[in-house]
């Protein structure tokens, strides 16, 4: 009888493996097709944007051939030749923003999550009795749709990872800010009561951790393959390779040049490639570097309380919690605008982190409200979703917030769940 039960549970559990692998394809299949969706966009903008500076180019390359008919009588040689120089140069920019464009739109790396699951569902080992591998975190019934806040339509939670608060693999305590690897759609986040930072795929599984040198992580970002760490309690900032080796610790506590007072959200330009610190009780936002070496200080007598900052070629935004309130500079560090943060007819309560999307719509959690705002760039408030509780869409606390890398909202709550949501 023990044989024929034996027997019997094996048949299920071969049933079961099937239908699993068909779930795993069939999320891989939505998955390239969202992938297909992207690059085709993307493709297409290329086009437009070659087709619009071929145009341009080929005007040039008129008015060289016109100057050169030009009579020397009526253009001096070495104004000839002057202007020649110019117009060859404009070309050359051209040519070379068109190829920067190009190259920065097409490099592209496959993650190779599913094939990953799929080896794993495929492996069935007969011992006492069948273990059958985990299946990917995404429910095959739900396929993820990135929000369009024009057409009103708000997102929705497709995915909770809830953590115990432990110190295990994957769990997290006091979780802080979200880093999102664009290539890879790794998810990195400061796991601040574990003094660790840990990795996750774009399916919320875990990979990794590192933990060399830290001391309450809270900000981080990442620029160039590298991974900044800020230390609230080591008021220090570090910089380390995606898999986690230390290349570099700056900083003590102060308000010198190489130290900080309770350093929290940061990030790196995307222009020149500087970092910009919250040095938070130091009521400033420190730039850096790629070196980590000491640049200029940015919002002193403005800033109160500044908490995370996200820098977008000519704009730095700075979210000040004490008022709470955004300031804008410019690329020369000057004020441009303060966009009060307003919430559901009143201010909102403790806003900790922010992400900008695309369309440069301002996402924002709210750690008091347990909700995520939306605003235009011009601070207006134009979407809010969440509420308070501890089911899939709800938040307790929510704290750091990122856009993956198609588009997706991830945000994390620091506390009861410790959970991790995708919209």
């Amino acid at each position: 009888m023990a044989s024929v039960a034996v027997k019997r549970n094996f048949i299920e559990q071969i049933k079961e493996s099937r239908r699993k692998i068909r779930d795993c394809f069939k999320r891989s299949h939505e998955a390239l097709q969202l992938r297909e969706n992207i690059l085709l966009s993307r493709i297409d903008q290329i086009e437009k944007d070659y087709n619009r500076k071929t145009q341009e180019m080929q005007e040039l390359l008129k008015a060289l051939n016109k100057s050169k008919s030009f009579n020397t009588n009526t253009l001096t040689s070495n104004k000839l030749k002057a202007t020649h120089r110019g117009i060859e140069s404009l070309i050359n920019n051209q040519i070379e923003e068109l190829s920067a464009d190009t190259d920065s739109s097409i490099e592209f790396e496959w993650n190779n999550q599913f094939e990953t699951d799929i080896e794993q569902l495929g492996s069935i080992k007969l011992s006492g009795q069948t273990n059958i591998s985990s299946t990917p975190t995404f429910p095959p019934q739900v396929k993820p749709v990135v929000p369009d806040y024009k057409a009103k339509q708000l997102p929705t939670a497709y995915y909770c990872k809830k953590s115990t608060g432990k110190k295990a693999p994957g769990e997290l305590n006091c979780p802080r800010s979200i880093a999102v690897h664009y290539q890879t759609g790794n998810i990195y986040i400061t796991d601040k009561c574990n003094d660790r930072v840990q990795v996750f795929t774009s399916n919320g599984d875990y990979l990794f951790m590192f933990s060399e040198k830290m001391n309450k992580p809270t900000g981080i970002c990442i620029s160039q393959n590298k991974v900044f760490v800020t230390q609230s309690d080591g008021n220090c900032i570090n910089k380390y390779e995606l898999e986690g080796k230390l290349i570099k610790s700056v900083g003590s506590e102060g308000n010198g040049e190489a130290q900080f007072n309770y350093p929290r959200g940061l990030d790196v330009s995307d222009r020149n490639s500087n970092v910009y610190v919250c040095d938070s009780s130091n009521k400033r936002v420190k730039i850096l570097t790629q070196e980590l070496k000491f640049h200029s200080i940015l919002g002193i007598g403005l800033l109160k309380y500044p908490f995370d900052v996200k820098v977008r070629r000519d704009r730095v935004l700075v979210l000040d919690r004490s008022d709470p309130c955004m300031f804008v500079f410019n690329s020369d560090y000057v004020l441009t605008n303060r966009l009060i943060t307003l919430g559901v007819g009143k201010q909102t309560n403790n806003p900790n982190c922010f992400d900008i999307d695309r369309d440069h719509n301002i996402i924002m959690s709210d750690y008091r409200n347990h909700c995520v705002y939306i605003f235009n760039q011009e601070g207006e408030q134009i979407h809010k979703f969440g509420k308070e509780g501890q089911g899939i869409g709800e938040f307790y606390c929510p704290y750091g917030i990122a856009l993956n890398n198609t588009g997706h909202i991830i945000v994390v709550c620091q506390k009861i769940t410790n959970c991790l949501q995708f919209f």
